[in-house]
């Protein structure tokens, strides 16, 4: 008896944390207009590419090691 009303109450609080979070997460959070949009503050270069292909060559070479 005790697991059934157990039960109960963890349903109950499931539904109501995911009811308070759905209404919470519609709220607009509105920004001043002087925001300049087009200026990217973190421009993306050339060591992405250089990043990619490190991590490529690591984990290639890890996996050959392992298979050794």
């Amino acid at each position: 008896m005790k697991n059934k009303y157990s039960i109960k109450y963890l349903c109950f609080l499931v539904f109501l944390i995911s009811t308070l979070s759905i209404t919470t997460a519609n709220a607009q959070i509105t920004f001043p207009d002087d925001v300049d949009d087009e200026t990217p503050t973190a421009p993306i270069d050339g060591f992405v590419g250089l990043g990619i292909a490190a991590g490529i060559y690591f984990g290639a070479r890890k996996r050959m090691t392992r298979k050794e």
